[in-house]
């Protein structure tokens, strides 16, 4: 076992630590408000908006919008301004849905009883790693993606194999 790894150990330890203490519902509120959750918000359009535009109606009414806009001023449908309002509308209606979950889910983890402080704890260790393992594979990607290449830095360690394997890809 190399240094890297022991730093990863110990630093995973800590987040545990650290999670335990803040719990499930407080991490939970940390990793999706503010610049975390407009993140979020945006690779939720990314991911589903493309889908939800291949639905016949959605797709009709997008086209006749676009069509629409561009006999009015002919540079909106060269823009596909209806496209653009759409994923805008898409965002606000992410962030309200993302807000609306996070409190009924931090409402449940914060009943006082014994069972559930316990299950917010241990849910709270397990979420803080997740969520920092997720950002790990998330800057692996970014420094992929900008010609960066730290394999031989992490070569025969975790991270290594998480720098080789990262499922995140922007390409």
């Amino acid at each position: 076992m190399g240094t890297i790894d022991a730093v990863t150990i110990i630093v995973a330890v800590l987040l545990a630590g650290l999670g335990l203490v803040v719990g499930f519902g407080r991490t939970l509120k940390f990793f999706t408000k503010g610049i975390f959750g407009i993140i979020l918000s945006v690779f939720v359009c990314v991911t589903f908006g493309g889908m939800i535009q291949g639905i016949p109606a959605v797709a009709d009414w997008l086209s006749g919008l676009n069509a629409s806009l561009g006999d009015a001023w002919g540079f909106l449908e060269t823009i596909h301004f209806a496209t653009v309002i759409f994923y805008i509308v898409l965002f606000v209606a992410v962030q309200i849905l993302r807000i609306l979950i996070v409190k009924f889910i931090v409402s449940i983890f914060s009943i006082d009883v014994l069972p559930m402080r316990i299950i917010n704890r241990v849910l709270g260790m397990v979420l803080m790693v997740a969520a920092v393992l997720l950002l790990t594979l998330l800057v692996f990607a970014l420094i992929r993606a900008f010609g960066g290449d730290i394999s031989a830095s992490l070569d025969g360690s975790f991270l290594g194999t998480l720098y080789h394997n990262n499922p995140v890809r922007f390409s």
